[in-house]
């Protein structure tokens, strides 16, 4: 064999390799690009919490302390629900808070007795909730944040 052949076949074997290079520098380029648009999605979702204005006779919250809503949340008395409240006037299932769309954060009562009150005012049925908007359930309240 003579040069002319081997270098002819080094300059394949070379192009070949940088032509791998090149595919796997787009594939990795693709991922992040697609990876990127799913985390931007994720952002523009609003998240919400409640703090705590007054904590009551609740010896597991403190003031200032922040719970957040991701999908649901359930306020009661009983331990079947996500933030269990140790105050004489919540009912057992007292209300339930949860996000709807992904940008909508909406307060129930569940039919409680002592009633569930948003910005001083006794709820009935289902409300949107706003930054800043008051709850009081028995001698809890809470400040929605987000």
């Amino acid at each position: 064999m003579d040069l002319s052949k081997l270098s002819m076949i080094f300059k394949i074997v070379i192009i070949g390799i940088v032509y791998i290079i090149i595919f796997w520098a787009l594939r990795i380029m693709y991922k992040d690009i697609k990876v990127g648009s799913r985390r931007a999605r994720r952002i523009n979702r609003k998240s919400f919490g409640l703090e705590v204005i007054n904590p009551g006779n609740n010896s597991n919250l403190r003031k200032g302390a922040v719970i957040p809503v991701r999908r649901e949340i359930t306020v009661g008395r009983k331990n079947d629900n996500q933030l269990i409240l140790e105050d004489p006037y919540a009912s057992g299932h007292h209300a339930r808070i949860y996000i709807k769309n992904g940008k909508d954060c909406i307060l129930e009562d569940l039919e409680s007795t002592n009633g569930t009150l948003l910005n001083g005012k006794k709820l009935r049925g289902k409300h949107y909730l706003n930054s800043g908007d008051e709850i009081r359930i028995g001698n809890t309240s809470f400040k929605v944040i987000g």
